[in-house]
């Protein structure tokens, strides 16, 4: 199980930067891996179950999260099978710091439609993806400045990863995840998170 210290270390750039160099580092290496695309298979489209642990890019209060998800692949693909679709469901755990009367814990309920591409005609084991879903929350959610108007919002998830294993079974990921209702209901200070992802298929 993965272990979130009690102490989050405060990030020293914001979710967009940190996502957008590990975007930069997965092309440089989909040079790489381009190579190797003759000898590569395409990754099966089956089901995998994940976990992901994570926290705000900001802190006083930190909010972290622990998530379980299972994903499900769509039949739906474009670019000759470059990108595919699938439909992530997850449950997560916020955890917060802020003081009463915010909510200690608050659970969050998922469902995101997931673009995927891979490099080298579909070939390699990296990917980037991202997509735009509606979330639910159990509680009032509180940040630094504000509180959440809505329990319903919008979930916008972008990552980059890499699969790995004999069957390609393994996956590993790094996501920004930012959670708001988009200006329909105020107050509306959104919040974002980094995340690591760990999935299986089966």
């Amino acid at each position: 199980m993965l272990h979130i210290p009690d102490r989050c270390p405060p990030l020293t750039e914001p979710a967009s930067k940190v996502c957008f160099t590990a975007l930069l580092c997965a092309i440089t290496f989909s040079a790489a891996s381009g190579a190797m695309a003759d000898e590569l298979q395409k990754p099966p489209q089956t089901p995998s179950l994940y976990v992901e642990a994570g926290y705000t890019d900001h802190r006083n209060p930190a909010t972290r999260t622990r998530t379980v998800g299972l994903r499900i692949p769509l039949e739906y693909s474009f670019w000759q099978g470059r990108i595919r679709t699938n439909l992530d469901m997850y449950l997560s755990d916020w955890d917060s710091t802020a003081t009463p009367p915010a909510r200690h814990h608050n659970a969050q309920l998922g469902v995101v439609p997931m673009f995927r591409y891979r490099f080298a005609d579909g070939h390699s084991p990296w990917f980037v993806e991202g997509g735009i879903g509606l979330s639910y929350l159990t509680a009032t959610h509180h940040t630094p400045t504000n509180y959440f108007g809505s329990r319903w919002n919008f979930s916008d998830h972008l990552g980059v990863g890499l699969n790995f294993g004999a069957q390609q079974q393994h996956e590993i990921a790094l996501y920004a995840k930012h959670v708001s209702n988009a200006g329909l209901r105020k107050p509306n200070p959104g919040e974002t998170f980094v995340q690591i992802r760990y999935a299986h298929r089966f």
